[in-house]
């Protein structure tokens, strides 16, 4: 059985390209597959360790509470990019692979991953602005949701 976490981000993913980022940060991983299939990364020894499925962009709020819960559902503002990704269970390595992976989507693009549901502020850039002004990196977080 795997172990599953779903990234919930605020912009449409390029998985390849996180995933490029963590072998290049020193990751010893193979990245196989893609689009249409989903994107997988083995270890050094050829053994696959996650698995992650193809975003799916999603725009209605009970649709999150329905698979993740009303409370986790609660916390976040749609739409949201959904991103499946699954750890292989026999290998301890793959879950720290997993989670590092999903955390760095959601570092990069906003959002949360769940079952943590610990909510970061969407990745401000240069043109981000808040309508009072305040271009901190606090003025894209209010009332406990994201990009709300």
């Amino acid at each position: 059985m795997s172990s599953d976490l779903v990234a919930l981000v605020r912009r449409r993913p390029d998985v390849h390209a996180v995933a490029d980022g963590m072998i290049a940060m020193g990751e010893p991983l193979e990245l196989r597959g893609g689009e249409p299939e989903a994107t997988r990364l083995y270890d050094a020894e050829g053994r696959l360790l996650v698995s992650i499925e193809g975003a799916v962009q999603v725009e209605v709020q009970g649709e999150i509470g329905r698979l993740l819960g009303a409370e986790f559902a609660a916390r976040v503002a749609v739409p949201v990019w959904w991103v499946d990704v699954r750890a292989v269970a026999d290998l301890p390595e793959a879950t720290r692979v997993a989670r590092r992976f999903a955390d760095s989507l959601v570092h990069w693009l906003g959002g949360t991953v769940y079952p943590d549901g610990t909510i970061e502020p969407p990745a401000l850039s240069w043109k981000a602005s808040d309508p009072a002004g305040d271009t901190s990196a606090g003025a894209a977080f209010h009332d406990g949701v994201i990009g709300g």
